[in-house]
Parts: C-alpha cells; sequence; structure tokens
C-alpha cells in the first residue's frame, strides 16, 4: 500500500477529518483563528478533490469516463472558486475615515434613464443636503431618458441638468463621460438613480484623496428593501442580503491588495487619472470593473471605507435580478476577453488573482448546470458519474462541506447564511450558463446594455416567473422519475457503484431546486416605496390628543406609531410631529388607516400622509435617510449554521401562507356585558362580545327574526345610535356587528368603557 493509499484509509481519515471539524468549532466558539478556520476547510477542500480525481473517476466505457472527467471538472472548478474566495478574505482591511485638511471641489452625479421620479428625488435630496461647504460641491442630473419632468425636478432643488444628445452611444459609460467634459471638480461622485447617500458621505471620503496617488474610493452597496429571495420567500428577517457578503467581506478583503474596485454607484474619483485614462471604459458594458483594472494597472491606488454612506434598491423581480446578473456576467468576459487580469502590464501578482478570481467567479452557471444533471446520468441511464461507496463518499465530502458550513459565520463576518450560496447559483445558473457561453463564442458581438429595473410595483397579476424557470422545472420532474426509478433499482438488485451516492446527489439537487423554483412565486408588493425601519422619538395629535409615540417604519408617504392605547376618536385624521435632522420641528398631517393590538399591550397606528409642501417632503426624506447609523446597525445581525437550515426549510411552506392584512382604524377588544337594543317596532336584550370606539359586536339569542335598521344600543349608561355591517346567524343565536353612528349620551362613559377594557 502506497503512502496515499494509507493517506485516504479509513483509520486515517475519519480521525483527521473529525479533527479538524473540531479544531474548526473550538476556534468558532471562542471566536478566534478565522485564518486557521479559512486554511483547514481548504484543506479538507483540497484533500477531497485529489481523492476525487485518483479513486473515484468511472473507467468501465468511454461515455463513463467522459461523464466522470466532466463531472470531476465541474466540482475541481468549486475548488479553484473557494480558493479564489479565501485569497480575497484573507485578510480584510477595516479603515477609518481620515480627516480632511482641504476642500476640493466636487461633482455629484447621479445618472436616470426612465425610473420613477420619486426614487431620483430621494437621491437628489441626500446629494443636496451633503456636510459639506455648498460653494465646494455641484449636483448633476445625467438623464439619458430625455424627460421634461426630469428638467423640472433638477431645477427646483437647484441641481445642474445635462442631457447628451446621442443618448444609445456606450449607454452609462457614455452618459458619465459626456458628463465629465461639461463639468470641472476636482472630484466626481457618482450615484445610480436609487442609491440615496447619507449627508456625511463626503464629509467620510474626501479625506482618502490627501494621498495623490489615490484615484477612487469606493464604499458598500447597502439595499433598503429585501431582494427577491428574502422576499419572495418571506425570510426578510432570516437571510442575509445576497449581495452582503461581497460588500461587507470581500471587497475590504481586495482592499488590502489595493484590488477593491469601483461598484457602479456609491464611490469618489480624482478627476486627473479619470481623464487620464480616457474616462470610463466603454469597450465593454462592465465600465465600472474595466475601469477600475486599467486604473490600477496603471499604478494608481484605491480605496475601500467598509462604512454604509448609501442605501439603494434590489430589483424587485426575478426577471430584473436575472436581467442584472446577465450583464454583469456578459461584461466580466468582455473585460477577460480584452484586458485580461493575467496579462495586462502594471498589476501586482496579487492584483491580478483578485481581478481574474472576480471573472472566474461568472463562469459557475456551467459547472452548477452539470453537477444539477450528473446524478440523473446514473439514475435515468445507469451511467455512473463515479464510483464510490455511500461510507467512504460521505466522510469525504462531508468533512469539508461541514467545515464550510461551520466556517462561512465566522469567515464572513455573518454576511451570508451558511447554505444559502448554492440557492443564490442555482436560480442563475441556466441564464448565466447561457450567457457566458454566447459572449465566449461571439466575441466580437455588440452586446447591449440593459437597464436593470428598479421601483417596480409587483401586483396579483405580475406575481408569477415560472416562465424563468423552465430548464429549472425540466430537471425537476426528471429528477422525480430519476430518482423513483433509482429506488426501484436499489430495492430490487441492491446498491451498485455509484448508485447510492447518486441518489442523494439527486435527493440533495431536488430539495435545492424546489426552492430555487419557489424564488419564482413572486409575492405581491402592495408598496412601490418601502417603510424603513426607523425609531424616532415623536408626538400623535388625533382630535383633542396629543400622544407620545415612537415611529416603528416610515416611508415618505406614510409611517406606523407605536403608543399606549389606541386613539378614541371617530375622525380619521391626525397630525404627526417630528423634529428632522437640523433640530427643527416639523408637522406632518395624515389620516387614521389602521390600528392594531400588540402582544405587549402597545397599539400600532397606521398613518397615510397627505399631501405636504415640497419643504416638508425634502426635510422629512433627510431625515429618514441622513444617518448612517441607521444603514449600518442593519448589518449587525450574523446568522448561524442552524438558523440558516432552518430558514431552508421554512421556505418550503411560508410561500404558501396566505397573507392576513388587518386595516382596522380602531381595534376591538374583547368586553361581554348586557346591553339593551331598540328598534322601531321592539325592544330586546343581548350581550357584547367586543367593543371599540367605532363599534362593536353584539350576540342575540334565540335568533333575531326582524330588521335592526334604526338601531338605539344601551350600555352600562351610554345611548349610542348604530347601524348593523354585518349579521352572522346561527342556530342558537344571531351575531350582529354594529357600526357607531353616533352617541347621542355618555360619551366619556363609552371611552372609559373603552379604556377600562384595554387595560
Amino acid at each position: 500500500m502506497s503512502w496515499l493509499d494509507q493517506f485516504y484509509s479509513l483509520p486515517v481519515t475519519i480521525p483527521l477529518s473529525l479533527g479538524a471539524l473540531l479544531v474548526i468549532g473550538l476556534l468558532i466558539r471562542q471566536n478566534v483563528g478565522r485564518r486557521v478556520i479559512l486554511g483547514l476547510s481548504l484543506f479538507l477542500y483540497l484533500r477531497y478533490m485529489v481523492w476525487r480525481g485518483i479513486y473515484t473517476i468511472p473507467e468501465q466505457t468511454l461515455v463513463t469516463m467522459v461523464v466522470g472527467w466532466t463531472v470531476f471538472m465541474a466540482e475541481l472548478y468549486g475548488l479553484f472558486q473557494y480558493g479564489f474566495f479565501a485569497f480575497q478574505v484573507w485578510s480584510p482591511l477595516d479603515r477609518t475615515p481620515p480627516p480632511m485638511t482641504s476642500i476640493p471641489t466636487v461633482d455629484i452625479m447621479v445618472t436616470v434613464v426612465d425610473e420613477p421620479l420619486d426614487i431620483l428625488k430621494r437621491t437628489l435630496v441626500g446629494c443636496i443636503y451633503q456636510e459639506y461647504p455648498k460653494d465646494r460641491f455641484t449636483v448633476y442630473v445625467l438623464d439619458d431618458g430625455h424627460r421634461d419632468e426630469v428638467r423640472e425636478l433638477a431645477a427646483s432643488l437647484g441641481c445642474a441638468y445635462l442631457r447628451r444628445p446621442d443618448r444609445p452611444l456606450h449607454a452609462k459609460a457614455g452618459n458619465l463621460n459626456h458628463a465629465l467634459k461639461q463639468s470641472n471638480g476636482e472630484l466626481v461622485a457618482m450615484f445610480d438613480v436609487d442609491h440615496v447617500p447619507v449627508t456625511s458621505f463626503l464629509k467620510e471620503t474626501v479625506g482618502f484623496f490627501e494621498d495623490q496617488k489615490v484615484a477612487f474610493v469606493q464604499t458598500p452597496h447597502h439595499f433598503y428593501n429585501p431582494d427577491i429571495f428574502q422576499r419572495n420567500l418571506r425570510l426578510e428577517q432570516e437571510l442575509k442580503n445576497e449581495q452582503a457578503l461581497f460588500f461587507r467581506m470581500v471587497q475590504a478583503g481586495r482592499d488590502r491588495h489595493n484590488s477593491a474596485f469601483f461598484a457602479g454607484s456609491s464611490g469618489l474619483f480624482r478627476r486627473g487619472p479619470l481623464e487620464e485614462i480616457g474616462g470610463f471604459q466603454t469597450q465593454t458594458i462592465s465600465e465600472d470593473l474595466h475601469t477600475s483594472l486599467i486604473l490600477h494597472s496603471r499604478g494608481y491606488q484605491s480605496r475601500y471605507l467598509n462604512k454604509v454612506l448609501s442605501a439603494g434598491l434590489m430589483p424587485e423581480t426575478l426577471e430584473g435580478y436575472l436581467k442584472q446578473r446577465t450583464r454583469w456576467a456578459i461584461g466580466s468576459i468582455q473585460v477577460l476577453l480584452r484586458d485580461n487580469p493575467l496579462t495586462i502590464r502594471g498589476l501586482t501578482l496579487a492584483q491580478r488573482i483578485d481581478y481574474f478570481g472576480s471573472i472566474f467567479y461568472f463562469f459557475f452557471g456551467i459547472p452548477r448546470v452539470i453537477c444539477l444533471l450528473a446524478p440523473l446520468a446514473m439514475l435515468l441511464f445507469n451511467v455512473p458519474p463515479l464510483n464510490a461507496d455511500v461510507w467512504p463518499m460521505s466522510i469525504m465530502f462531508f468533512s469539508f462541506f461541514l467545515a464550510s458550513v461551520m466556517a462561512i459565520r465566522t469567515v464572513s463576518r455573518g454576511s451570508r447564511n451558511a447554505f444559502w450560496s448554492d440557492i443564490y447559483e442555482m436560480t442563475m445558473c441556466f441564464t448565466l450558463s447561457g450567457a457566458v457561453l454566447k459572449t465566449l463564442l461571439l466575441p466580437r458581438k455588440e452586446q447591449p446594455f440593459v437597464v436593470t429595473p428598479k421601483g417596480q410595483q409587483v401586483t396579483e397579476r405580475a406575481r408569477s416567473e415560472l416562465a424563468m424557470v423552465r430548464p429549472h422545472l425540466l430537471i425537476f420532474g426528471l429528477l422525480v422519475i430519476g430518482i423513483a426509478l433509482g429506488t426501484q433499482r436499489w430495492w430490487q438488485a441492491g446498491a451498485t457503484p455509484g448508485l447510492g451516492v447518486s441518489l442523494f446527489w439527486g435527493s440533495a439537487n431536488f430539495f435545492l431546486l424546489t426552492i430555487a423554483i419557489l424564488v419564482a412565486i413572486g409575492q405581491s408588493q402592495v408598496r412601490r416605496m418601502f417603510r424603513l425601519p426607523r425609531a424616532f422619538t415623536t408626538e400623535l395629535r388625533a382630535g383633542n390628543q396629543l400622544i407620545p409615540a415612537t415611529t416603528i417604519d416610515i416611508n415618505e408617504a406614510g409611517v406606523a406609531l407605536r403608543v399606549r392605547h389606541p386613539l378614541f376618536t371617530q375622525l380619521d385624521s391626525a397630525s404627526v410631529f417630528f423634529t428632522t435632522h437640523s433640530g427643527e420641528r416639523l408637522q406632518l398631517k395624515g389620516r387614521i388607516v389602521r390600528q392594531e393590538p400588540t402582544a405587549t399591550g402597545d397599539v400600532v397606528v397606521g398613518i397615510q400622509f397627505m399631501s405636504m409642501d415640497d419643504r416638508a417632503m425634502q426635510a422629512l426624506l433627510v431625515t429618514i435617510f441622513s444617518e448612517s447609523l441607521h444603514w449600518n446597525m442593519a448589518t449587525s445581525f450574523k446568522p448561524s449554521a442552524s438558523h440558516s437550515l432552518r430558514s431552508l426549510i421554512k421556505a418550503l411552506s411560508v410561500v404558501w401562507r396566505p397573507r392576513i392584512s388587518r386595516r382596522r382604524q380602531i381595534p376591538r377588544v374583547s368586553f361581554c356585558a348586557p346591553c339593551q337594543v331598540e328598534t322601531v317596532n321592539s325592544s330586546f336584550s343581548g350581550t357584547t362580545r367586543d367593543v371599540s370606539y367605532g363599534g362593536l359586536s353584539v350576540q342575540f339569542a334565540p335568533p333575531l327574526q326582524e330588521s335592526l335598521v334604526g338601531t338605539i344600543l344601551h350600555l352600562q349608561g351610554v345611548t349610542m345610535k348604530v347601524f348593523p355591517v354585518e349579521t352572522t346567524d346561527r342556530p342558537t343565536h344571531t351575531l350582529v356587528r354594529f357600526r357607531v353612528d353616533h352617541i347621542e349620551d355618555g360619551e366619556q362613559r363609552w371611552r372609559d368603557l373603552h379604556t377600562a377594557s384595554w387595560q
């Protein structure tokens, strides 16, 4: 027996696997040794792939060899990708904003095509309220949609407006380059139309340019709406944003190697180096990655400030999400074919690895499709993709898989849920495979720049996007057939080489594929403007009551407030008083649209704002979006492996549960008391079941046989005129829900009764 055979024998592999996992577990428990954890998981992955290549490739026939080596190469891609990831996150750099010793002029550029005006307005308000000398920066609106209403909005906010005559030329890069020729600021900040900067954006980034070698500064992208996985699977509270790992960890790791790249928005450039390379690169549709690569190859440096200083929108639909990722994939391949980071002059070795790793990632679709199909070769055609028994395969595979699952929380600093990378890649794999192959086969074909749709309102009619997952549905059906046939073969003939592994592999693919398909069953989205969680201390005035309140969530259309007691008023109008970012007291008028009791005894009051003037709107927007603390606090949650596994299981069931919408203006509380009802023709007794200030439910026994029109109700010293809104007949009684039309006597008593019932 050779030393290699001894190394892979069970007496060695079992204690080695258990020992490595034990060390990883202990380090995680102590929250130390992230590099050791990463190194051990990479070692176990490498050990598995060497074992796969030497001992498990089937050699029975030419067909089995072709299938075996194809599947092995697909798995080998995963090892290289994990290696690139480990290299990039090995030693993340955490910077702090340096002080400013000078105040350079800044041009803030906001690109817009056809996005809604309210989205653009939020971003422009964030730009014009920068905590930076007003005479040292100018906000430009770069309108590639050629809309007069955009021009009017820019003028109303005091922003410069630019419209180029050759709109289709070079898409976003062409738009920015046109603006560069029309402006002269020493620094140039860029924001997509949906990325709202906090008021301290310039104050916290400009200081980096004291170093004359710095060409650009990038900050993380943070998103205030859920991504399609969070929203469609209803896992907003359990699941981290799909892009969090890249912006919170990978970019910080690349910054150590001076290779963090511009991400298309929320970045700041020095004009000189940008003009030196001819502006933003127009040869590819990934102008951000390409421009960064060229600047780094010229010897310039970048800085990555890992602090959220802006917030934007994720695509609301699966179609929009796939369009965005397809553009990124095509653009990355174009960069590889035009300015290969492995061969372009001027880069360091670490920069070459980082840039190539970012491009290499977008090839994942092809290996992922192969691994989806691999178990079907055995289950449907009796062609084993590998020769391995379940027991040794389990030891070798699960040792590295469990190590990576255990490590993800520590290595990613809680920015990624374990297991979920498989879901993300499985959702995209077919679309991106086609895009990458097409770009490689037709490298000279011009690729259009597809704008990612933002600010869409997803209605019931547009919920299902199953057309986007047709290949997934086909493989899903084949897996059902294959698993059934494989199980039957196992039952009748027993285990054969590769059958047990293929059954497990196919079952795992079936589980993950099911969740990927469920992502296409979109959830209706009533609000286009998302409510942002904020805890502002406010006051609420309804009628004669002035009540202390705390905001729960808010946007420019409305607010949810937490108060101690329900509002005892039949008026639906109210006013909310805020202290704005500048310390001004702001009054916003609205109407009460709901009141809901909570488990803690408080009441959530929903207020829909009425029309407000432009000054109030700007003050509100700045108050909501101005503080970076709000966004950075939202990134603190760190999901464990067990938490992530539960979220996978939850995704299978929660999407089918109906959403319950409660819209009571005044909540009802249980209240059981005798009452007397008088109608035009008679009088009879009943018992209340619940009450609110605006209505009550009354049970009558025996069942009623007459009309309740023109009803007067007497209840513990209160006389009121009511009318029925819902009647439910039962064999033994009738339950009637009344609305209070007018309190004729005892209004204070009625309020006291309701207050006592609530308490």
